[in-house]
């Protein structure tokens, strides 16, 4: 039996094929069928073109979705467009807002309820931007720890520093000073000796363990050989012959002795200033040989 064979390839090659009369070419890519005619080639089997109409179909149909959805058309007979409605399936979660959900394969929402504590899980203190310092803290007594206040609001006292509170004691006696219900540090200020003493230690009763507070050493321990309130009078610096007197009584009619001294006026002044022996000799009055109290000049 003859075999007949017929050329093969692309379509984009069809154009520049050349056929003889009656020879066969097929586009492999396409489908179409080619056979030359002498001078050209020439398609067989073409597209063919799109009805004006369409026809009915001898027995019309119905189109029906079944599944997660449902819907109906009202019959589809080919002679017009047929819709259907979709319905979804119901999942059986409520309408709400929801914080936790559990999805199928398909995607759907087959559960909503909202998260718990346990459904929340364990976060690194880095993760969380508003913790502050001390959440990184461990609570305790060591190096580092944030101390817990006890039932009362207070800090343990096994986390305190020994503390010393000074309470002052007005005394006016050592023996007052040793009755008092005093602690390390307290201070009995003594009326008696106007002094002030520290308590070293325990118990108070113990002269020894009082401590006198020492005043700075003054530069000035007396004056004029007195202590305490000074008051000084004019003996108390020698000058126990001196009056308190004014300029304007000092020298009203003074009783000089011994020999006072002025100043020499010149001999040509006539005021009333005081005139020493120098001045009156000056003025021709007494000769070489005159005596003014037995005195010679």
């Amino acid at each position: 039996m003859p075999i007949i064979k017929i050329k093969r390839g692309l379509s984009a090659n069809i154009p520049s094929l050349t056929l003889e009369a009656g020879e066969l070419a097929l586009a492999t890519d396409t489908g179409k069928v080619y056979v030359g005619n002498g001078s050209d080639k020439v398609i067989v089997n073409p597209d063919q073109a799109n009805a004006t109409t369409a026809t009915k179909l001898q027995t019309p149909r119905t189109i029906s979705i079944t599944g997660d959805g449902t819907g109906t058309s009202g019959g589809f007979d080919g002679s017009a467009n047929a819709s259907i409605t979709l319905v979804l399936a119901n999942t059986g979660v409520a309408a709400g807002t929801y914080t936790k959900l559990t999805v199928d394969a398909k995607g759907r929402i087959t559960s909503a309820v909202q998260l718990t504590a346990a459904d929340i899980p364990n976060l690194s203190l880095t993760k969380i931007t508003d913790a502050g310092t001390a959440a990184s803290k461990n609570t305790g007594t060591a190096a580092g720890n944030v101390p817990v206040l006890d039932g009362g609001g207070k800090l343990d006292t096994s986390v305190l520093p020994a503390l010393s509170i000074t309470e002052p004691f007005a005394v006016a006696s050592q023996a007052a000073m040793l009755a008092l219900d005093a602690q390390t540090g307290d201070i009995a200020i003594r009326s008696d000796l106007n002094k002030t003493f520290v308590l070293k230690a325990s118990p108070a009763s113990t002269l020894a363990n009082w401590l006198e507070i020492l005043t700075p050493t003054a530069a000035v321990s007396s004056v004029a050989g007195k202590t305490g309130a000074v008051v000084l009078a004019a003996a108390d610096v020698g000058l126990g012959n001196v009056t308190n007197e004014s300029k304007a009584t000092m020298f009203t009619s003074p009783n000089f002795t011994g020999n006072p001294t002025v100043t020499t006026q010149a001999t040509a002044d006539n005021s009333t200033k005081a005139a020493s022996t120098a001045f009156v000799k000056a003025q021709g009055y007494l000769s070489a040989s005159d005596t003014i109290d037995g005195g010679t000049f």
